[in-house]
């Protein structure tokens, strides 16, 4: 969209409804510009040579839904990312897995567009991200050999290999299961939301009654996001998220002794995985994704962190936060609302402060929060 284009669009932004005005001032506006259009172009998969093949797309697609990649052939990719619920479970922790998890499923809408992949950024890669629930024992249990002796089997998947010229015999047991792992991470690349009533409030400029349509509640709500409530620095661009990691002061503690340190032990799983894109497996070698993975560092300061989720069709994923503690959105926002800065577990966001929004206020902004789900 054209700054004269977003110009004309904000313009509405001032009109008065009901007797109320709501007034955008031009730094508002000026940020607004990030956060449209939608959808934009995804990336492609890092180091994976598949991504962007339709039949690879296909063939993902096929193996995420099947169970023969967990160990009793019970549980699939899909039993915890449920099409119908933004490709989560709508459970606070899974509840498909071998064994219990301590960690909320994240929705696979939009992960395309990520830099890291999982709560703790411990993938670097979508196809990294998606072998190691195969090999998890919380997950679906399984091992190498297992599942590449069931797919050397498996009609549908031997067959669309030989269809595109990859020879199953010619691949040990490790580099096929990795092969699997490529098809899926093609697959959920495409896994990309729909318009929301946000965005067409600000592409449908042109509409003189556009601003009747979207309501005034969530107007206000959306001026609190990009203004005081700092909400837009995290939850930045047009898929609401900085891909990056924060402390917000959510416990860490899973149990009687047991804690769960977030990014800090994501960066030291990913420097000792051998799928990573600094690995033998990545299939395009690009220098820059690699970069990416050989120069990042840990340290204290990453203890209780957590990636930053799209907010994009965020009414299908409830529960909420990495945990899953938090039941619903208006939950959300009062933990924002009344947050306590020196809970935070390193030095902190300096963006965090408890602002004790009013009553009104707090259901704007979940009314705001609510128009970035489709209709």
């Amino acid at each position: 969209m054209s700054k004269k284009a977003l110009g004309i669009l904000l313009l509405f932004f001032s009109l008065q409804v009901f007797g109320e005005e709501i007034v955008f001032t031009d730094s508002e506006k000026s940020l607004l510009e990030a956060f449209t259009p939608w959808p934009i172009v995804i990336p492609a998969d890092p180091g994976n040579e598949y991504s962007g093949l339709q039949w690879a797309e296909a063939l993902g697609a096929q193996l995420f839904n099947d169970p023969v990649l967990s160990a009793d052939q019970t549980i699939s990719c899909a039993s915890c990312h449920q099409s119908s619920k933004g490709f989560s479970d709508g459970s606070a922790l899974p509840q498909a897995g071998a064994a219990p998890h301590v960690r909320n499923t994240q929705g696979l809408q939009n992960v395309g567009y990520q830099r890291w992949f999982g709560w703790d950024g411990g993938a670097d890669s979508l196809w990294a991200a998606s072998l190691r629930p195969m090999l998890s024992e919380v997950e679906m249990a399984s091992d190498i050999e297992d599942v590449a002796t069931k797919l050397r089997v498996t009609t549908y998947f031997t067959k669309a290999l030989q269809q595109n010229d990859l020879e199953i015999t010619a691949l040990d047991d490790e580099t096929l299961v990795v092969t699997v792992a490529k098809f899926i991470g093609a697959y959920m690349r495409t896994l990309v939301s729909g318009e929301t009533s946000f965005d067409k409030f600000l592409a449908s400029f042109d509409a003189p009654d556009i601003e009747l349509q979207y309501p005034l509640s969530a107007q206000r709500g959306m001026k609190i996001f990009f203004g005081e409530g700092n909400c837009f620095v995290c939850h930045f661009g047009p898929n609401f998220s900085n891909g990056e990691f924060h402390d917000i002061g959510r416990p860490f503690f899973t149990g009687i002794g047991q804690v769960d340190p977030g990014r800090f032990t994501g960066i030291e799983r990913l420097k000792n995985d051998p799928f990573s894109l600094a690995g033998n497996f990545n299939g395009t070698n690009n220098k820059a994704e690699i970069l990416k993975t050989t120069s990042v560092k840990f340290g204290q300061l990453n203890f209780g962190q957590w990636r930053t989720p799209s907010l994009r069709n965020l009414e299908q994923t409830a529960p909420y936060m990495h945990d899953g503690s938090l039941q619903t959105l208006r939950d959300v926002i009062d933990y924002y609302a009344e947050i306590d800065p020196a809970r935070l577990h390193s030095k902190g966001e300096a963006i965090l402060k408890s602002i004790k929004w009013s009553e009104r206020e707090r259901e704007d902004l979940v009314k705001f929060l609510e128009t970035l789900s489709e209709n």
